[in-house]
């Protein structure tokens, strides 16, 4: 009985691992792939971010950390937005797969991410008195990518990522997350985090490593 129960269980791991594997051995080192702009949800993100971009400063962010994990190729950003534009596809947030598909056409790519910046919000919001009060606190970003192959449709991988970034007034370009003015730098500063984030746990689950 114990020889039959080892047995099931050495077979049933096998067959785990070799699923991983596999897995991992379907996304090519160097596979061509194309970063879309990411959207925002409007409920959750304020209008102010919304407006400088959350989103596209996010997608930036993904392509400058794929780039560096050197495990793709990845079209350069103003190629895309020029092929996408003249065939008027909507490629922001959510992508259905017949526009994936499109999109692959179009490019000349086999894989896509795309994907939304869920929020901007803060916390820990103090007022500290230095000649006059300045507002400190810290800002949160969260995004999720999405890495779809394009002649199937299927979707391959899905990440999540957080940043954060301490924030005081002072700064010239301010931007306003409901009644607190924050840097813009800041607001940078955790979408790059939580884009890297990201995007480290995309290639962790590719590749079992970033």
């Amino acid at each position: 009985m114990m020889n039959k129960i080892f047995f099931t269980v050495t077979i049933f791991i096998a067959i785990f691992l070799s699923t991983s594997t596999t897995f991992a051995a379907t996304i090519e080192k160097n596979a061509s792939v194309a970063v879309m702009d990411f959207g925002t949800h409007p409920e959750a993100v304020p209008i102010d971010i919304d407006i400088f971009n959350a989103g596209k400063v996010a997608s930036e962010y993904v392509i400058d950390s794929l780039v560096k994990s050197n495990k793709f190729d990845v079209m350069d950003k103003s190629i895309v937005e020029d092929r996408i534009k003249a065939e008027k596809l909507n490629t922001t947030g959510i992508i259905d797969s017949d526009t994936a598909r499109r999109i692959g056409q179009i490019l000349g790519v086999k894989y896509i991410i795309y994907g939304n910046v869920n929020d901007v919000t803060l916390s820990d919001v103090s007022t500290k008195v230095i000649g006059s009060g300045v507002t400190v606190c810290t800002v949160k970003a969260h995004l999720i990518l999405r890495m779809m192959n394009v002649e199937t449709g299927d979707i391959i991988c899905i990440a999540k990522g957080e940043g954060k970034s301490k924030s005081s007034g002072g700064s010239v370009v301010l931007l306003d997350v409901g009644n607190v003015s924050v840097t813009q730098t800041s607001v940078h500063n955790a979408l790059k985090k939580s884009a890297f984030q990201a995007v480290d746990i995309l290639l962790k689950r590719l590749y079992g490593k970033s």
